[in-house]
């Protein structure tokens, strides 16, 4: 469930045009690329739909949705461990913000600024200025918002074929398998060529490290048990 921008405003379901998000994480502190088309407004406060468009009492018509990498949208819709970032509209300089989230004792205390959301949610005028400029957009599936980021198009007959293989990873207390490869494959993405924490470029993160372990077996495991350190 998401935390609203501002608490206890007014605001309605505005109209305006149709518009796509990413392609990267509007989160200024991630580099991933978008994976999902995230509502500041959770649907229960849009009469359980989709809403693209709000306008907020005082303020005027903003877009309802920005994108986020699937890590940063679980961190503002507390699915996993509780909230740990909020987006929250500063009116004053009429700007976005990611921040992060304090609890204490279950009750929301404070949200401490963690910087300006990148890029800002659209408004109609901008979205039309967009377009008038011939700017490239990214696509979003208009079922589950996934984004299909814009890149140049490729024959079929050059296309590689790929499939998933998957890794079981502990999911408990003591260990969140998942989130200790993501940060693992984070930091070592922008030291190889071709690779990125995406789902496709993981790939080429995997391969290099795997394979460099396998050069040196013997060296490999004396770094693993602390020999010679």
């Amino acid at each position: 469930m998401t935390l609203p921008p501002v608490d206890g405003d007014l605001m309605f379901e505005a109209t305006g045009p149709s518009y796509t998000v990413g392609p990267r994480c509007a989160n200024p502190n991630c580099s991933n690329w978008a994976d999902h088309a995230h509502h500041l407004w959770r649907r229960s406060k849009t009469g359980n739909k989709p809403v693209d468009w709000i306008e907020i009492t005082d303020y005027g018509v903003v877009g309802n949705k920005v994108g986020l990498c699937w890590r940063c949208h679980r961190d503002v819709t507390g699915s996993v461990g509780g909230y740990r970032a909020a987006i929250r509209l500063d009116r004053l300089n009429r700007v976005f913000q990611w921040c992060l989230v304090v609890e204490q004792h279950g009750v929301i205390t404070d949200y401490p600024f963690a910087g300006l959301l990148d890029p800002q949610p659209p408004t109609p005028d901008s979205v039309a200025l967009e377009r008038a400029t011939g700017q490239p957009e990214s696509e979003a599936c208009p079922t589950c918002g996934h984004i299909e980021r814009a890149r140049p198009s490729v024959p079929s007959s050059q296309r590689r074929a790929r499939k998933s293989w998957i890794v079981l990873v502990p999911d408990d207390e003591q260990e969140h398998g998942a989130e200790v490869l993501d940060s693992l494959v984070e930091q070592l993405a922008p030291l190889i060529p071709n690779a990125d924490a995406s789902r496709t470029g993981r790939y080429y993160v995997l391969v290099p490290v795997l394979a460099y372990a396998a050069m040196a077996p013997h060296r490999f495991i004396e770094t693993l048990t602390g020999v010679g350190a």
